[in-house]
């Protein structure tokens, strides 16, 4: 139900915290990386690494494995404002922890399957569960809530645990799978899961510094003169006439339509080059600790730089990966290709939770950050689209064109987008 919309002011500390003494925000955004960097890890990461194992022992094509993830995507896509909307009203602990059961759950039941279509209903459900609610959506909504003065930094830094996941996770799961097969290797992420988040999640995470007692950080100072930003008590019919919800919905579905395509077809495509697995699993554990560097470049200068010329700057780089992609490179020219993609992927999150965040204010931050997903489930065509292209032209060399073109009206969309209020 959609409620009249008072303006109430931003979130703005008024208990002093002692200088030099710890801030509890920083435990809390520890913890969201931990549950991000296992989830995500495991989850999308290592996707890539599942390709091969369920063609072969299922007889599926490329596109038919691809498809699961694009189902995935899809079911995320139409959940997501329920999952925003509940980090906004309820207890973040206890979704996380519901999370971390749920991927659980996937991991272990998955390992049982027969056929192709089982994996695909498991992972639809309680996949999607587990990566709804104890990924980024809940890691930076609880970035927005404990900080202000830091916020973008905060938000980038958050939102480096899903590469630290993807810089260590794919080597396990590549050795677990080479050496017990991928039905047991499933059973021992699934141990990892439950072992690794749920007792962290449940001692530290609380929803605000209010909900701990602690005062929180304080807000950047105003300009000389300025009013103090304030921000309505947003409701869905508002939220979706805003420009600012509007405009980044269209420039970022198809920055992630494309890096999607990348990333979840990089082991298939190194494949096509003559790379091993294990060799590709450094490539991809490469492209994640260098997306940890552009996650924390793109969240420290959304505090500070314009956010349509750091979204023109992603998808630059974005740009001339996919075309470097599209010249047989070898080895060592995958090592910059791969360096390259993690930088431009590092932009999206940090950078897409700084424009919600400081357009909408941090009450809303779960619900406006929710409500983005099924607008952009069209990104999860992506992965398949560049697999099936490839299953009937023998190469992906036409993928990666298509959506060289697919980035030109994303970077001209950006355009459109205001200043935030109180900026100077």
């Amino acid at each position: 139900m959609n409620h009249p919309l008072p303006t109430s002011p931003e979130v703005t500390p008024t208990a002093a915290r002692s200088p030099g003494r710890w801030y509890y925000g920083w435990n809390i955004l520890g913890v969201g990386m931990l549950f991000q960097a296992i989830v995500f890890g495991i989850g999308f990461f290592s996707f890539t690494f599942y390709v091969g194992p369920w063609r072969n022992e299922f007889g599926a094509s490329r596109g038919d494995v691809l498809a699961i993830l694009v189902l995935v995507q899809v079911v995320m896509g139409i959940a997501s404002p329920f999952a925003g909307r509940a980090m906004d009203h309820l207890s973040i602990r206890a979704l996380v922890v519901a999370g971390s059961v749920c991927f659980a759950l996937a991991l272990a039941l998955s390992s049982q399957a027969t056929a192709l279509w089982h994996v695909g209903l498991i992972y639809s459900a309680l996949f999607v569960a587990g990566a709804l609610l104890a990924g980024p959506l809940a890691a930076q909504t609880l970035a927005a809530k404990w900080f202000f003065a830091r916020r973008g930094m905060a938000i980038g830094l958050a939102s480096v645990g899903t590469s630290l996941g993807g810089f260590v996770l794919p080597v396990l799961v590549t050795y677990l799978i080479a050496t017990h097969g991928w039905r047991e290797a499933n059973l021992w992420l699934a141990a990892l899961v439950l072992i690794g988040i749920t007792p962290a999640v449940w001692v530290v995470v609380r929803n605000t510094p209010q909900d701990k007692g602690v005062a929180p950080e304080p807000d950047s100072a105003p300009a000389p003169g300025a009013m103090p930003v304030t921000f309505p008590a947003w409701n869905t019919a508002a939220i979706l006439k805003q420009r600012a919800f509007w405009v980044p919905v269209l420039a970022f579905t198809p920055l992630m339509a494309a890096m999607g395509a990348a990333q979840q077809n990089f082991a298939p495509y190194t494949e096509d080059l003559g790379i091993d697995a294990q060799s590709t699993a450094y490539l991809v554990s490469l492209t994640a600790i260098v997306m940890v560097g552009g996650k924390v470049f793109f969240g420290a200068m959304a505090d500070r730089w314009d956010h349509r010329w750091l979204f023109a700057l992603a998808v630059s780089v974005l740009l001339a990966t996919l075309i470097f992609m599209t010249l047989q490179p070898s080895y060592p020219f995958l090592v910059l290709i791969s360096s390259m993609l993690g930088f431009a992927a590092g932009g999206f999150l940090p950078l897409l939770g700084a424009i919600v965040g400081s357009r909408f204010g941090p009450a809303a931050f779960g619900q406006v950050m929710g409500m983005v997903g099924p607008f952009t489930t069209l990104a999860a065509l992506g992965p398949w689209v560049a697999g099936a292209i490839r299953d009937s032209a023998g190469s992906y060399d036409a993928a990666w064109q298509i959506f060289m073109a697919v980035l030109i009206p994303a970077a001209l969309v950006i355009i459109l987008l205001k200043p935030p209020p109180g900026a100077r």
